[in-house]
């Protein structure tokens, strides 16, 4: 299904000021393997809750859900993976026991079922929550997610320069040796004070229409915070985060039952169209939205539009699911 897109709908934009506030909002949870999990809570605390997993990154970016979440009535819980920001690292972590320790939060907030959002590098954790725990979410929206595919060089040869790189020696090297390369990185974040100079690294990722959302300076900032804040202990958690995302995920997307709704912006080059393809020719029931022209970015930075489509998708009619043309 294709989706024509309208360039006047509005920012979900956050400023330097409204990004540093929120930040200060972190909240924990201690795990039963006893390491603590750091999260953060967004929008409309009294709403919908939804569970937003960060792509690999850390939580800030799903800060764009805040003002979207308001209007719409969506509470969004935004978790960092384990050894990411503030959440402590638990060696040997897989991502099926972390979607486990999403029920658990879950219940330590009382929620009985819940929505669940990925983005880019939270497809791992996205599709074990839909395998692990499906009896608990009302709905899977994946928005332009890493797949298990890394290994197939036909679909790696549409990532842009610098994911091919990590996707190359992500799937070949040892923690120890991945962490030095990825490392570069958190390196970078610290000698590049200014937001424009490091948001320009991720040129060669960025189609068209991504460089122009990455030429405010409101997204430049929030990028750069997202990796101050993904790099804050070092680079063994981000790594090994990195790392689940190229590595076996433990299951097969053909044996996950629940309902998916795919958005994919058709231009998307840190995430090409080839990967929601694979998800949607591998699961059982995905519905596969393609915006036309737009590409990584859009999801979240029009995040008013993207909400309203799950508003009208899963919480219409009193929280029942409708179909619905988009």
């Amino acid at each position: 299904m294709n989706e024509m897109t309208n360039n006047a709908n509005e920012l979900s934009m956050l400023s330097k000021h409204e990004i540093d506030e929120l930040e200060k909002k972190v909240q924990f949870y201690k795990t039963r393997q006893g390491t603590r999990l750091a999260f953060h809570e967004y929008g409309d605390l009294k709403g919908h809750p939804i569970f937003f997993y960060h792509g690999t990154g850390s939580h800030i970016h799903g800060m764009l859900l805040h003002k979207p979440g308001l209007r719409s009535g969506f509470r969004i819980i935004a978790p960092d993976r384990p050894g990411v920001a503030q959440s402590d690292f638990r060696a040997g972590w897989t991502i099926l026991e972390y979607a486990r320790d999403m029920a658990d939060l879950a219940d330590h907030l009382e929620i009985t079922s819940f929505g669940a959002i990925g983005v880019s590098g939270g497809g791992p954790t996205l599709m074990a929550s839909a395998f692990a725990i499906p009896e608990r979410l009302h709905c899977v929206v994946d928005l332009a997610c890493a797949m298990p595919v890394y290994g197939d060089p036909e679909i790696v040869k549409h990532l842009g320069t610098m994911d091919r790189f990590y996707a190359k020696l992500g799937t070949r090297l040892p923690l120890a040796l991945f962490k030095i390369p990825f490392s570069l990185l958190g390196i970078m974040q610290r000698i590049m004070k200014s937001p424009k100079s490091f948001a320009k690294m991720f040129d060669s990722s960025l189609c068209p229409a991504d460089k122009e959302i990455f030429k405010l300076p409101d997204m430049q900032y929030l990028i750069m915070r997202d990796f101050q804040e993904l790099f804050r202990h070092g680079s063994k958690g981000p790594a090994y985060d990195a790392q689940t995302v190229y590595k076996q995920w433990g299951f097969n997307l053909s044996d996950i039952d629940i309902h998916i709704e795919v958005f994919q912006g058709t231009a998307d080059i840190f995430i090409p169209p080839k990967f929601s393809e694979y998800l949607a020719n591998t699961a059982k029931d995905v519905r596969l939205n393609s915006i036309e022209g737009q590409g990584h970015f859009y999801h979240l930075a029009y995040g008013y539009q993207m909400l309203k489509k799950v508003q009208d998708l899963f919480y219409a009619d009193k929280g029942h699911r409708v179909q619905c043309e988009l």
